[in-house]
């Protein structure tokens, strides 16, 4: 009897164990790795960030945009200093310093947008940018402790198909099973 109830959990508990569908997209499971999401990796948010930084401490050193921007790109990962060049190159040829962002991903439009904004307030962007940093910053920490939340549900639901059918085995079955031992004896 045992036997046999184990082995209908072990082919029943695959049907149940959610699929990477059913996770949504962009979600694993553990029996298949995750696949890099274009743009939403941590590392290009995190470089992202540490890219508007350095301009940021470069701005406020008193060198012109183009200047900082071109200097940051010589010194970042390839991803992001092929989107720095862009807007370097954008720069040089004489497009307005909002402008020069327009063809990159969205995960630079905090950059756009605080240059944008320096410039028609009149001011220089390095506090804007080191702003735009913190809060790309916290917004992946937010990310991140939103996706372990979900993630510690979904491990409850395994645990829990396998110790409740286990306890209901070891425990429950044993006491019914004595219980109805004797209320037979005694009906006899």
């Amino acid at each position: 009897m045992t036997i046999l109830l184990a082995a209908l959990m072990v082919a029943v508990l695959p049907m149940l164990w959610p699929s990477r569908a059913a996770l949504g997209p962009g979600a694993s499971t553990a029996a298949a790795p995750a696949e890099p999401v274009a743009g939403s990796a941590a590392e290009d948010v995190l470089s992202v960030a540490g890219a508007l930084d350095l301009m940021a401490l470069a701005l406020g050193s008193g060198v012109p945009l183009v200047t900082a921007v071109e200097v940051v790109a010589e010194r970042s990962g390839p991803v992001v200093a092929a989107h720095l060049r862009q807007v370097v190159a954008a720069l040089r040829w004489g497009v307005a310093e909002a402008r020069a962002w327009d063809g990159l991903p969205s995960i630079w439009r905090p950059a756009e947008q605080a240059v944008a904004l320096a410039g028609m307030a009149g001011v220089p962007p390095a506090g804007l940018l080191k702003r735009a940093a913190a809060d790309m910053r916290r917004a992946e920490q937010r990310r991140i402790e939103e996706a372990t939340g979900r993630l510690s549900v979904l491990v409850v639901i395994p645990l829990g198909l396998c110790f409740l059918p286990a306890f209901a085995l070891l425990t429950v079955v044993p006491v019914i099973a004595a219980l109805a031992g004797d209320l037979m004896t005694g009906m006899r």
